[in-house]
């Protein structure tokens, strides 16, 4: 098991994690998570922490979206309540422009 010491690189996890699923969304939970990248339990609160902040609204450094949280029971390694989380690709915003404009100096100043 690895510890997660820089919470900070959670979403270039999820952006790993993801892979292959660009716009189809994948239902993630966090012992999944956990277990794909082998972290301890310890790191459970950040991740979930994270896709929670991804669901109330867009997190700018993370192509993903959280659009369904739901409640499920599990029981291993015994019976409890989990979430599990819907993860899409976040759409691109149409109005942005990449460069802009220079503006008009007026060279008539006095």
């Amino acid at each position: 098991m690895r510890t997660i010491t820089d919470y900070h690189a959670i979403p270039d996890l999820l952006e790993e994690y993801m892979q292959g699923h660009d716009g189809d969304g994948l239902w993630v939970t966090v012992p999944e998570f956990r277990t794909f990248f082998a972290m301890d339990k310890h790191a459970s609160p950040a991740i979930s922490g994270f896709l929670k902040k991804l669901y109330q609204g867009p997190f700018f450094t993370c192509p993903y979206r959280v659009v369904r949280i739901e409640k499920m029971m599990v029981n291993t390694p015994h019976t409890r309540m989990i979430k599990r989380y819907f993860i899409t690709l976040r759409p691109e915003s149409r109005n942005i422009k990449k460069i802009r404009p220079a503006r008009a100096h007026s060279s008539t100043q006095q």
